[in-house]
């Protein structure tokens, strides 16, 4: 898909309410620029981008006028709901120039220590990489099927392509099988109620009883 060429068109208008009117019409504004050059404002097809995001595309071969270059996706805008792209950064790129992106991660298979009573744990949706802007995956695919009940996968058990480094921790977990957590039993404890309460002092009461009393005494 990253070969697939999409129809870039100059960006006069700008500005938010110039983007919106873009947007309407069913393309998405972008900015290309790096390598020293002036930024480039561009509009690109809304369905072209999407399905070459969903082929999990990091380069994307534009042409502007008639000159088709590949550029990196550096960044992308979502609308509220996090599902339409409403806005692209495009870098400029060499092809023999290595570059920092993130790949996404793919489990495959059921994790064995599921059928022991665990439960597989994602803890990595990505992963930074470093390679040539020509070796980017697209999506990493590791296999869980061996991960056994308290096992994780870890940075340094990803096998990557040629030439591709992972920027993370080695020691970062990418999944774990966990075992459920089981809430314990609440026992049920009878409240025991005292067998007599003390009954209240009555002061008035009191004090009847003590002048009675010294009344006899005298």
């Amino acid at each position: 898909m990253e070969n697939t060429t999409l129809k870039g068109e100059p960006r006069r208008a700008l500005g938010t309410r110039a983007a919106r009117r873009l947007r309407a019409t069913g393309r998405v504004p972008a900015v290309i620029y790096g390598h020293d050059q002036p930024p480039e404002a561009v509009s690109l097809a809304l369905h072209e981008v999407e399905l070459a995001l969903t082929h999990g595309a990091h380069i994307l071969r534009v042409d502007v006028v008639g000159k088709t270059r590949q550029y990196l996706i550096k960044d992308i805008q979502y609308d509220y709901l996090d599902q339409t792209p409403i806005h692209l950064d495009l870098a400029r790129v060499a092809l023999d120039e290595r570059v920092k992106v993130r790949v996404g991660i793919e489990l495959r298979g059921i994790p064995k220590g599921v059928s022991e009573g665990g439960v597989l744990d994602r803890h990595m949706a990505d992963l930074e990489v470093e390679c040539l802007v020509t070796d980017i995956p697209a999506t990493l695919h590791p296999v869980v099927t061996e991960l056994g009940l308290g096992e994780s996968l870890l940075v340094k058990d990803l096998e990557l392509p040629t030439g591709v480094a992972a920027l993370a921790d080695p020691e970062d977990r990418v999944a774990t099988v966990s075992a459920l957590m089981v809430a314990p039993e609440v026992e049920e404890v009878e409240e025991v109620k005292e067998e007599k309460e003390a009954e209240p002092e009555v002061i008035g009461r009191a004090r009847k009883e003590d002048q009675a009393a010294g009344a006899g005494e005298s």
